[in-house]
């Protein structure tokens, strides 16, 4: 359809730009348009995936800075350095936590424990967090989904039978506010209940928070995995950092990092994860791209008499070069224009449907225009560049014929 439409309204665009060379591109490539449609496809589909792709990469790459800039509020964090993704994880010192605490700097600080509980009819493991909520008031912050106001929801689950569970959770589960939810505890199953559904990115495993008096009240007392720690508006953290890791030594097995490191680390880590999915779409891009070269070249192949015809009648290489050239120009242009429209329709998939209903996630819509911009440039010179071959064997055809 798109070969149809350029076949009738493309003559006039083309004589316009590029003279006759144009006018005979738009012949040629008007009476191959059924050759043509198999690899116009082919080079659609690559660029509308790649379109979609970076739409929905964007997108989530943005919600991300975004989320990280509102919910990573403390100066420092400190970690223990054998983590794993599953199962039990090493524990920070009460030993180690007081010399942090009595470090002149620090203002406050937010211990964080979580564990791994088989939640649902399939047994999921969830992960269930526990942190000090009056802090968290004080000094931190969550984006959260629902109620409006979620701070007073913090407060009131502080102490109480009540939870937040994050997004991917309540999607999930179909956990709303209000809801009850029955966790396993050494005593036995207890009901809390759902005080608020906050944003989080970071598992889509599902997250489940109490305050800590809760959690110790129905799972004892345990060591932090983490430590968030708040410091004085006048102290500099990169300095507190290295008072602190000369306090604690290395022997304790502890990473502390600043907040601008932590954020800088979550963004690095992000951009890796998707760096496979563009090679991957420019290997594709590149098929589809050497599709049209191989198109082109039969073309030209069976249009040797009449190539010869055009040197007879005083048509010079170059403009046989250029015309080759232009049809190739001309269908990266039609490609990259549906592919973008295309790439557009499959992002809103990508990001309303699939990724919600595969992470639970929501991701707040962007439209990368330098990207569009970028690409539309990009697939213009990798076309012409590809038509440069087909173009020089059209040549040499030429030249052969007349002779």
């Amino acid at each position: 359809m798109l070969l149809s439409l350029f076949r009738r309204t493309g003559r006039g665009g083309l004589a316009h730009w590029f003279r006759i060379e144009g006018l005979l591109a738009h012949a040629n490539l008007s009476a191959a348009v059924p050759r043509l449609s198999v690899s116009v496809a082919a080079l659609v589909v690559s660029l509308a995936m790649l379109t979609a792709v970076a739409i929905m990469v964007g997108s989530f790459r943005d919600t991300v800075s975004y989320w990280v800039g509102q919910t990573l509020q403390a100066d420092l964090f400190v970690s223990t350095a054998d983590r794993a993704p599953v199962g039990p994880a090493a524990t920070i010192s009460e030993e180690a936590e007081q010399l942090i605490v009595a470090h002149p700097a620090v203002a406050a600080v937010d211990q964080f424990r979580t564990v791994d509980l088989p939640y649902g009819q399939d047994n999921d493991l969830i992960i269930l967090g526990a942190g000090d909520f009056p802090v968290l008031l004080a000094h931190g912050g969550l984006l959260f989904k629902s109620p409006s106001d979620g701070r007073a929801a913090v407060a009131r689950a502080a102490g109480a039978e009540m939870v937040l569970v994050s997004e991917t959770f309540s999607l999930k589960y179909g956990a709303g506010v209000g809801d009850r939810i029955t966790l396993d505890t050494p005593l036995g199953p207890r009901a809390f209940q759902v005080a608020a559904v906050y944003y989080d990115y970071s598992s889509d495993r599902g997250l489940v928070v109490m305050d800590r008096a809760t959690f110790e009240r129905h799972y004892g007392a345990q060591r932090p995995v983490g430590l968030t720690v708040y410091l004085e508006e006048t102290a500099d953290p990169e300095v507190v950092r290295e008072e602190l890791t000369a306090v604690l030594g290395t022997s304790r097995r502890l990473f502390i990092r600043t907040n601008a490191t932590l954020r800088t680390e979550v963004l690095r880590i992000f951009d890796a994860t998707f760096a496979i999915t563009y090679a991957l779409e420019a290997i594709a891009i590149f098929v589809a791209i050497m599709g049209v070269v191989t198109t082109l070249l039969a073309l030209v192949l069976e249009r040797r008499r009449e190539l010869a015809v055009l040197r007879l009648v005083g048509a010079g290489r170059r403009q046989i070069r250029r015309m080759v050239v232009i049809e190739a120009v001309v269908l990266g242009a039609l490609s990259q224009g549906l592919g973008l429209v295309i790439g557009v329709v499959l992002s809103l998939i990508l990001i309303y449907v699939i990724n919600v209903q595969s992470f639970g996630w929501t991701i707040q819509f962007q439209l990368p225009f330098g990207f569009f911009l970028r690409s539309t440039l990009l697939i213009a010179l990798a076309t012409a560049l590809a038509g440069l071959y087909p173009a020089r064997v059209a040549t040499r055809v030429t030249a052969e014929g007349a002779r």
